[in-house]
C-alpha cells in the first residue's frame, strides 16, 4: 500500500487547492510533518495520517523509506523552501505541500498529499 501512496503523487499534474483548502494551513501541516520524518519521529508522522491509509502502514514502513530516501544526504539542517499545489487522483481532490530540505551533503525533497481535512493520505521522499 506505501508504494500505491508513493504513485499515487507520482505523475499528477498540479493544479488549484481543493475548495476549502487553505494554503497557509497546507504548508504548516507539511512543514510540521517534514520535521517529523527527518527527525524521525515516524509514530508521530503516522498519527497524522488518515485512518484507512494509516491501517495498510507502520512506523517502519515510514523510516524504511525515509532512511532508504535520505541515505547519502547526511544529516539534517533546516527547510529550504516550500510550495503547495492541488492534485487529484480517483475522484479524490487534494493539497500537497513540496518541502525542501538542507541537509549536509544533499538536499532532500518531501512531498506530503493531505485530504480537505488536513489528514496526510500519501508521500514521497527523494533526493532531486
Amino acid at each position: 500500500m506505501l508504494a500505491l501512496v508513493v504513485l499515487l503523487l507520482c505523475g499528477c499534474q498540479g493544479k488549484p487547492l481543493p475548495e476549502g483548502m487553505d494554503e497557509a494551513v497546507l504548508l504548516q501541516k507539511g512543514r510540521e510533518t517534514a520535521l517529523l520524518l527527518a527527525g524521525g519521529d515516524y509514530e508521530a508522522a503516522l498519527e497524522r495520517m488518515r485512518p484507512d491509509v494509516a491501517e495498510t502502514v507502520t512506523a517502519e514502513d515510514l523510516q524504511s523509506l525515509v532512511l532508504r530516501q535520505t541515505d547519502g544526504a547526511g544529516v539534517y539542517k533546516e527547510i529550504d523552501s516550500v510550495m503547495a499545489t492541488g492534485q487529484s487522483s480517483n475522484g479524490e481532490d487534494y493539497g500537497v505541500a513540496v518541502v525542501y530540505c538542507k541537509y549536509s551533503k544533499k538536499n532532500v525533497l518531501f512531498r506530503l498529499a493531505f485530504d480537505t481535512s488536513y489528514e496526510l493520505i500519501g508521500l514521497e521522499v527523494r533526493k532531486p
